[in-house]
């Protein structure tokens, strides 16, 4: 009797030592920005945190923010072998139709939704300085006012001479319709649409190929992100005397050009998708967005953040 009481004992210490191992087992999905990736996914919807999920999502959209978060899905592909993250071009607005149109699953832009795209969720993860740069061969042109920028943009100032520059033809290079960078530089800089055309006016569809025009172009200007002019060496222009490269004049939204930089998803984010927008506020992505002269949404002020929220 006495032994079949012992037996029965050690029965159920082993039974609760088990299951305190299985436990600890199915608690392990909690990991760092740079921990061992695991495939639970009790950390979804979790910013800063990392949790690998296996499967294949597409971003589609903002050619500014395009370059941010390719960087940071291929370090997240790294630690999540099971995962495919590919992020294509093709403007905010194209990217904000893509999603809606359930063609892709992050529709990556520069602005807001429309007021009429209510399904679409957004996901705030950076803010992006847009510079004005010019040709090289543009001497003696350090800052611009909003109004010299708005009389070239709108066909006014033709010559570089009428600003202080050499005598030479204004050639600008600017982005379609479907830009978020191209709305953005028109709320707020311009303070209305660009009204440039003809052969004085070129236009490229992405960030990257503006920059290109504008350092191979003689007498050309055009608008990019910061992390653009400096990777193809272009010195940003002051706007108003205001310099792009003093963060506090950012963060306080005394240098207004720049905005917020957006993912939007159909609906609540989930799956692989989460876990990539929840990866975009790591401290890897922060590593990122300083090499590629992104700020943290945290860094601004609230009232420079609600200076560019969309007009109720």
């Amino acid at each position: 009797m006495v032994k079949q009481k012992r037996m029965a004992s050690v029965s159920l210490l082993l039974a609760v030592a088990l299951s305190i191992f299985v436990a600890a087992c199915g608690n392990s999905t909690t990991t760092g920005s740079g921990s061992t990736p695991t495939t639970g996914s009790s950390n979804l919807g979790t910013p800063g945190e990392f949790t690998c999920v296996q499967g294949q999502i597409t971003a589609s959209g903002s050619t500014a923010l395009a370059p941010l978060a390719q960087a940071v899905a291929a370090d997240y592909q790294k630690q999540c072998s099971g995962a495919t993250i590919t992020v294509n071009l093709g403007g905010s607005k194209t990217g904000l139709s893509a999603v809606e149109g359930g063609n892709v699953q992050i529709g990556n832009s520069d602005i807001f939704r429309l007021p009429t795209q209510t399904d679409l969720v957004d996901h705030q993860v950076a803010v992006v300085v847009f510079v004005m740069v010019v040709n090289p061969q543009i001497t003696g042109i350090t800052n611009l006012t909003t109004t010299q920028l708005q009389g070239i943009y709108s066909g006014t100032i033709t010559n570089w001479k009428q600003v202080g520059g050499p005598d030479m033809k204004i050639v600008v290079v600017s982005r379609p319709a479907s830009s978020g960078t191209r709305a953005t530089f028109q709320q707020y800089i311009l303070g209305g649409p660009e009204k440039i055309t003809g052969p004085s006016s070129l236009v490229s569809d992405s960030t990257g190929t503006v920059a290109t025009e504008v350092k191979q172009t003689a007498g050309a200007i055009g608008y990019i992100t910061l992390g653009s002019a400096r990777s193809l060496g272009l010195t940003p222009l002051s706007i108003d005397g205001n310099s792009p490269t003093s963060t506090s004049l950012v963060e306080s939204n005394t240098y207004k050009f720049w905005n917020i930089e957006h993912m939007y998803t159909k609906g609540p984010a989930s799956g692989l998708t989460q876990a990539f927008i929840d990866y975009m506020f790591s401290s890897t992505a922060k590593q990122e967005e300083a090499k590629l002269a992104f700020l943290s949404t945290t860094e601004m002020s609230a009232s420079a953040i609600q200076a560019h929220q969309p007009a109720s």
